[in-house]
Formats: C-alpha cells, structure tokens, sequence
C-alpha cells in the first residue's frame, strides 16, 4: 500500500426528482426510457399486461395472443423540464413491450419479446405503421429472420443497426441500414436455456451471454457495449467486425445488471442499473456509474424517498453530459428522474493524496480473447496509518454519520406526515461512493 500523486476526484452526486413526471394515469410496467434528438423523454410501458410464467411455453410461444394487443397507449414522450406529456402513441400494437431506442434520425425502436419482433417507426410517416419490421411475428427462432425475444436496438450514423437476441438465443445480429443481415455473435449461456454445459469452475467466456438485456454505443471509440444481466458483466465489442474488446463487472454492482448507456465525459463512463440478487448477501438495487480507463465505480444514483424505491429497475438513459438520468421500473410501474449536483471536479494538480482502495472491479481487454489480465485498482491506504489514528478516525466517523442519519431521519418524518403546511424536497442528495467509504 503506498501513497501516490493523484488528482482528487470527488464523487458523481444526484438528486432524486420525485415530483417527475406530471401524469393523470397510472402506467404499466415501464420496460423502457429513452431521450429524443430534441431531449425529450420517451418511455415504452406493458399497460394491462403482464409478463408471468405462464406467459410463454417451452417453446418460447406467447399464450396469451388471443386477448388481443395492448389497448393503451404504450408509447409516452414527455417534456424533461416540466413533466409535461407532450405525446402519446402504440395502442392496439405490442403484446409485451421490451426495448425502445431513438435513433439520431428521430426513428423509433421498438422491440416486443411476444410478438419476437422488431419495429422501426418514423413518426412523420406514421405511428400505427412500421417502416420496417424484423422477426416472424409470434414465431420464435433462431434464424435470419426469426429472433427470440428480442430485447434491444442499437443504430449507427452510417444507418447500420444491431439487435440483441435476447433471452433464447443470447447473440448479437448486425444489419444494413436497409435491414440486411451482416454478421452475428455470440452464444447463449444462461443457465434455465443454454444446450451446454462448460468445464467444472471455468468461467463464462467472453462472447457468450446470459440474456443480452440493453445496448450502448460508445462512437469515439467504435463499440457496442452488452448488458450481459444474467453474468452481471457489461462486455463491449468491436462495431466493424463484433470482436470482443473489454469487459466490466464488479462484487458492488453484483451479479445481474439490466442497463448499461455510454457519455463521453472524463474519458468516457458507463451507466449501469443492476436487479434484484438471489444470493445469500444481496447487493443493493441501484445505479452504479463505471469509470471506462479503470474500471472502478465512482459513483451511484438511487431514489432517497421510500415510497420510490427501486425495485425492479429495467432500462435507463442519460443525457449527454450526465446532466440527468432517468430510470424506467417494471414494479413499482414508474419513471424516476435524477439530477446531478455535484459533478466532480479534480483537485490541484500534483496535489498527494491518499486514494481508497478501488471495489474489485474487473476490467478485462483484448481482442477475441476471453480471458486477459485484471487491472489493478487505486492503491490502498497508506500502511503508516497506525492503530490510533484508525481508531479516532472510526470514532469521528460514527459521530458524524449517526448525527446525519438523525437529522436524515427528522426530515424524513416531517415531510412524510406534513400534508399541508410542509412542502415537499424533490431533490435531496443521494448517497454516493464517497459516503459508504468515507
């Protein structure tokens, strides 16, 4: 453990926006969120239908077809200052709403895991008619022209596109611009569908996915990062050609992530939600914020108002300069808005300081090479410390933390009684990195 010259960065804060969005409805379960070229939010949601065990046979065939399509409106866009629903669309459509991508031509993706299709819709054209349509409809497959439960779309300038395929057949297609395949990748490797078993105690191979859940692009780099949920792992790849380039997981996000988005800021970083854990020790649901050059998480988002916690978060999407974040949630069935307070800003430069050990967080790279070396995280704190000064720092610390959770905790009371006189705090600062460690 040594000290090294560091630059002091102080972690990403958010504000959770609980007053977000301004709608007389209630909604479905919320399957996706995404931002429009003039950054307005779009949200894809399930109204009255439900995805439950008996939703689909072994075969991967939806049983549910003859109750008709969704009746409601599934597709809501929504000012993202004011709240205010601005549009709304995709009644009598969608059978079970998945993926939602717009694409920097304003077309609108649209992937349904019942009807094992994809839609591309150009609003000026029409919203009750695709201009193009990918997979069989209600024909699951492994083909050229039948998916599996497609999940997400991901669309490049030149107009080329990629589709995960998705909770069957764990690959990735790549097609022209015109909907023509042009190669694929990956095999599935989830536990409850694979049709093979790997060696005792080998780890997954990079390639192969267990549900490949949301797509990113990350355009100054040339790649399309994978939320592999099931692996709890994000694994990036080569747009040209679908080699495999780098890898991210860590114990603090756990081991199923749902999302994954890309900004370009402070060398690029990847935005992430994880779910649900069914381990013995479950890591907490939430956002968790991955610094691209090291792989370390750096910061995290989660609603501070109990009434929103996460539960089964699904989908997010981020604004270009990390500005907000809005989170899509199968149950409780909602969108939650954050606000960044406190983007960090490095120290002087030069400057010593004692950096925390980094979380573990694997960051493998190579090209078509599964396994490569980890690399290393922040040194730890420096040995010199001694016992005494550990103990006044756990004692100052205590002190600290108790008299905030005891002012946390009075606010709390106060504005969840108060119904009249009390106003209500929408945005509150979350808990971060730095606090659980510091």
């Amino acid at each position: 453990m040594t000290t090294r010259q560091h630059t002091t960065r102080r972690p990403y804060q958010y504000a959770y926006v609980s007053s977000w969005p301004i709608l007389d409805r209630k909604l479905g379960s919320v399957s996706a969120v995404a931002l429009d070229g003039d950054g307005n939010v779009v949200i894809f949601h399930r109204g009255s239908h439900v995805w439950q065990l008996s939703s689909f046979d072994t075969e991967n065939r939806y049983q549910e077809a003859t109750g008709g399509p969704i009746a409601q409106q599934t597709v809501l866009k929504f000012n993202r200052n004011t709240g205010e629903l601005l549009q709304q669309w995709g009644e009598n459509l969608f059978y079970m709403p998945h993926g939602l991508t717009v694409d920097h031509e304003q077309n609108y993706w649209l992937t349904d895991v019942a009807l094992h299709q994809v839609f591309k819709f150009d609003l000026n054209h029409s919203t009750t008619e695709p201009v193009l349509t990918l997979g069989t409809r209600f024909e699951p497959g492994n083909d050229a022209y039948h998916y599996c439960k497609p999940t997400a779309v991901a669309v490049l300038k030149s107009g080329e596109f990629f589709v995960a395929d998705g909770y069957c057949n764990g690959r990735i297609v790549k097609y022209s611009a015109e909907g023509i395949p042009l190669l694929s990748w990956g095999r599935n490797s989830f536990v409850l569908t694979r049709s093979f078993t790997l060696p005792s105690g080998q780890p997954v191979p990079a390639s192969f996915f267990a549900i490949p859940h949301a797509l990113a692009l990350v355009p100054d780099r040339d790649l399309l990062c994978v939320a592999d949920r099931e692996q709890g792992r994000v694994q990036c790849f080569h747009t040209r050609n679908g080699t495999f380039h780098s890898q991210y997981s860590s114990p603090e996000i756990g081991s199923r992530l749902f999302s994954v988005k890309y900004i370009s800021s402070d060398g690029g970083l990847l935005y992430t939600i994880n779910g649900p854990q069914f381990v013995l020790n479950p890591v907490p649901v939430g956002g968790y914020i991955i610094e691209m050059a090291s792989g370390n998480v750096i910061g995290r988002f989660q609603p501070n108002n109990p009434k929103h916690a996460f539960s089964n978060p699904h989908e997010l999407a981020v604004t270009d300069d990390g500005s907000e974040v809005y989170v899509a949630e199968l149950n409780p069935q909602m969108v939650h808005k954050f606000r960044l307070i406190s983007p960090p800003h490095p120290g002087p430069i030069g400057s010593t300081t004692t950096v925390k050990p980094a979380t573990s967080v694997t960051r493998n790279e190579g090209e078509n090479t599964p396994e490569n070396g980890r690399y290393a995280g922040a040194p730890g704190m420096n040995s010199a410390l001694t016992a005494g000064s550990i103990g006044i720092f756990s004692i100052v610390s205590t002190l600290i933390v108790t008299s905030l959770l005891v002012i946390l905790m009075a606010r709390v009371i106060c504005f969840r009684t108060g119904q009249g006189s009390f106003s209500r705090v929408d945005e509150v600062p979350l808990r971060n990195m730095g606090d659980d460690e510091g």
